[in-house]
């Protein structure tokens, strides 16, 4: 998983923030083959938070994967259009929850 904040600059409306977060995320889903959301928050004319999810058959795949989407967003953030607040990744393997019991 990779979640990013990130603030839209000049943007004057839920439509302006609407459509640079719809363009990022099509734009990643279509090259990784993830599965990116706009988190929110709802209303917010400049906030975003975006999720995305990687399911790979390896570690370094998924690592790879994720690695390669968040420097995209890197690059484009040199667009001018947003600037990166902030960004978390976490990766697991099957290993790690495979003996997990349900609570």
């Amino acid at each position: 998983m990779l979640f990013v904040s990130l603030r839209v600059l000049g943007s004057r409306s839920v439509k302006d923030r609407r459509r640079v977060t719809k363009s990022l995320l099509d734009r990643i889903r279509g090259r990784w083959n993830v599965s990116a959301m706009d988190l929110g928050p709802d209303g917010s004319w400049s906030e975003v938070f975006l999720g995305v999810a990687a399911v790979a058959s390896g570690v370094q795949m998924t690592d790879e994967r994720l690695n390669s989407v968040f420097s995209f967003l890197c690059a484009e953030e040199e667009s001018g259009e947003f600037t990166i607040i902030d960004h978390w990744r976490e990766v697991n393997s099957y290993d790690d929850i495979s003996h997990a019991t349900n609570k």
